[in-house]
């Protein structure tokens, strides 16, 4: 992975030869002043500074280069700083390394020295991000985990092991309160750029004109009220992974601006004219078909082909219910944890009124509705959810007699009726396996013959597909 170095140097020759050495591994920034130095340090994220503590205005004073050294790592203590200097060598180590410096050259130096010097300053930072992101996953693990041991989750965790290593962008859909930005996490988690950023952004709560300023930024003077230059997503995320949630709500125009990132990774700041480049890993979700709002002209066919390299379909916690007990119960501790009380299990009545719910908001209803009972609970035991009574509530079996009791006395057609029955359910297989026969064939349990056997049920039932979809 490339890293961004920042050297201070007010020699030129000393920049440009320390440039030349390190450009082919690494982004490198240059600065001839203190001035310079922060003006690249609020725009860019530097890994490493090779600081010269021979600077203006008093060349001959190293106190100046030493004292910056302090404010840098106070400001930022991760940062690592390599001091070069032509000073008594020996006593200006000791204090640079007491002010934070992580190394040490004197004047002269020797290429080979500083280049493999870097070298193991960056190996040094790669592995204690990764020590970092590893502690902060064991943190967060209990509210991050893809709990569940049925069939549906076990593939999803199977698909998510396979496709985390790789560069490609994924598109991951499901109903809305699935977990897709869980899904997300754990992606970035398990990949390659767990170290770097994994920035979150929600393309329906933001306004096109705005999305477009936070995910590209913009120049100072860009439009009335840019004051300052502002750096987009994509060049925080650098990197790492930026993650965009609802893609489906993307303006067309900052659709194409996405698709030259993705292409060619460059973009332009809102009022610039310089070509930017960014390295990011491009994860994105929607609970809609984009392949409709493309036929509608909504979305553009070329983003939609880059962005769909891979598809996650996260199932519907009505899909895996075998799983609730085990998913109620880890919400239930970590929510009784958070609002400080010692509520520790569910009734079995309680449990199976959840068992009987149809979860329309899957599983962020499921973390509201044991967060709200947390809270109400007199006990250590939630005993009943009693606003879980709804037409929801109802178990398959219950709404399959509630519609048998509402047939006619009079009779009915039994193999029209069947066969209307039978079309309204291969047409539900289709829309949720979004048009793929061999998927829509096995969620019904049609085994091995699914392709051959969905191809004759839509013809039977004039659903339409696509030939060239599986």
């Amino acid at each position: 992975m490339r890293h961004n170095i920042l050297i201070i140097d007010d020699n030129d020759i000393n920049r440009l030869n320390l440039k030349l050495l390190l450009k082919k591994e690494h982004e490198v920034f240059e600065a001839g002043d203190l001035a310079m130095a922060e003006s690249v340090l609020s725009n860019q994220r530097i890994d490493l500074v090779l600081l010269d503590l021979a600077l203006p205005p008093e060349p001959d004073n190293p106190e100046i280069g030493l004292g910056y050294l302090a404010s840098l790592h106070q400001a930022n203590p991760d940062l690592a700083v390599m001091v070069i200097t032509g000073h008594d060598a020996r006593d200006i180590a000791d204090r640079a390394i007491a002010s934070g410096a992580s190394g040490f050259f004197a004047k002269p130096f020797q290429p080979e020295d500083v280049y493999d010097a870097v070298a193991r300053a960056m190996e040094s930072l790669t592995s204690r991000l990764r020590e970092q992101a590893l502690h902060h996953a064991l943190e967060s693990r209990m509210g991050q985990e893809i709990l569940g041991e049925s069939e549906p989750i076990q593939q999803l965790r199977d698909l998510i092991d396979s496709v985390a290593p790789m560069r490609s962008t994924v598109l991951i859909r499901g109903e809305t309160g699935t977990g897709k930005e869980l899904v997300a996490r754990q992606l970035h988690q398990l990949s390659m750029r767990n170290h770097g950023p994994f920035v979150v952004i929600n393309c329906a709560a933001i306004g096109s004109e705005h999305l477009e300023l936070e995910l590209f930024g913009h120049e100072k003077g860009a439009f009335a009220g840019a004051d300052r230059r502002k750096l987009g997503w994509f060049e925080r995320a650098s990197g790492g992974t930026l993650y965009l949630d609802e893609v489906a709500n993307l303006s067309l125009s900052v659709q194409v601006k996405l698709l030259r990132v993705l292409e060619h990774g460059e973009l332009c700041r809102i009022g610039g004219e310089g070509t930017i480049h960014t390295d990011i890993r491009l994860l994105c979700s929607t609970q809609h078909q984009l392949n409709k709002l493309v036929t509608k002209g909504l979305f553009r066919d070329d983003l939609y082909f880059r962005i769909h390299v891979v598809e996650v379909n996260i199932p519907t916690l009505r899909d895996h219910l075998n799983d609730l007990p085990q998913l109620a119960n880890h919400i239930l501790h970590r929510k009784s944890l958070e609002c400080g009380k010692q509520v520790t299990e569910f009734s079995p009545q309680a449990l199976q009124q959840m068992a009987h719910y149809g979860w329309p908001g899957n599983v962020r209803e499921l973390e509201n509705i044991i967060e709200r009972a947390v809270v109400l609970a007199k006990t250590d035991c939630i005993e009943s959810l009693p606003h879980l009574a709804s037409p929801y509530a109802k178990s398959n079996d219950d709404l399959l007699q509630q519609w048998v009791d509402r047939l006619p006395e009079s009779g009915v057609h039994a193999d029209a009726l069947v066969a209307q029955c039978e079309a309204k359910i291969i047409e539900r297989a289709m829309n949720i396996n979004h048009g793929i026969k061999i998927k829509a064939g096995q969620w019904l349990g049609y085994g091995e013959r699914a392709k051959d056997k969905m191809r004759y049920q839509c013809d039977k039932y004039q659903i339409s597909y696509d030939n060239e979809r599986q």
